[in-house]
């Protein structure tokens, strides 16, 4: 009974010790509480923004109206997502300015037919050389869904008051972005330009004390999301 006695006892501290090791071992708070420690959520920065001023729609305004003195080349890609077509089309172009002779050259998606083994293929254009007006008329006939970004591209908005609704500023590493909507019933005002079909158009502007770095628009045409950037150099 003494030799059991003992075994039980020896057994009884054994199992005291390893649980007291395991309990040492296990992770702990560090603000104590034995509660399970929680990470700080990640701080983020908002990109501060103000009221766009009638000086700063006169500032962007004056930049555009300048645009084609100093520009070389610019640049742009094209989004379309209609859901009856069930993928994304896209297109680019590049306008090219010499002097006072614009080339325009452009790729864009086109369905192929039911039986093709690829859904869509990108056709390359014939560059289209003139002025801003006459490149206009005379890619009316090449153009389906992109017809209407297009036109935009070569449109000098007229970005004032009245035109566009709630403006605001921010600033960035570069200059600063003007952000806006464009009433439906301003549309054409806006752009210079018949825009049937397009509605809920947001605007953003980049751009720097003297020139105008990029414009993005995101539209409605019809059933479909569009989105146009456009890019510049000088």
């Amino acid at each position: 009974m003494k030799t059991a006695g003992r075994l039980l006892a020896v057994l009884l501290s054994a199992l005291m010790i390893a649980a007291s090791l395991g309990c040492s071992l296990m992770p702990t708070n560090a603000g104590g509480g034995g509660e399970k420690e929680t990470k700080a959520p990640v701080a983020t920065t908002a990109v501060p923004t103000e009221a766009a001023q009638e000086d700063d729609l006169i500032e962007v305004r004056t930049l555009y109206r300048d645009l084609y003195q100093t520009l070389t080349k610019a640049e742009t890609s094209v989004v379309y997502d209609d859901p009856a077509v069930g993928q994304k089309l896209r297109a680019s172009s590049t306008l090219v300015k010499d002097g006072e002779t614009l080339t325009y050259r452009a790729k864009v998606d086109r369905l192929n037919p039911a039986d093709a083994e690829r859904f869509v293929t990108e056709e390359t254009l014939d560059p289209v050389v003139g002025s801003a007006a006459e490149i206009r008329e005379n890619y009316a006939g090449l153009f389906v869904w992109d017809r209407v970004a297009t036109g935009l591209i070569l449109s000098t908005p007229e970005v004032a008051q009245g035109y566009v609704a709630s403006p605001v500023i921010a600033s960035d590493a570069e200059g600063k972005i003007l952000t806006a909507s464009v009433p439906d019933d301003r549309l054409e005002d806006f752009f210079g330009i018949e825009l049937p079909g397009v509605t809920g158009m947001t605007i953003a502007v980049a751009y720097t004390a003297s020139a105008i770095r990029s414009l993005t628009l995101a539209y409605t045409q019809n059933a479909a999301s569009v989105t146009v950037t456009v890019t510049y150099t000088y």
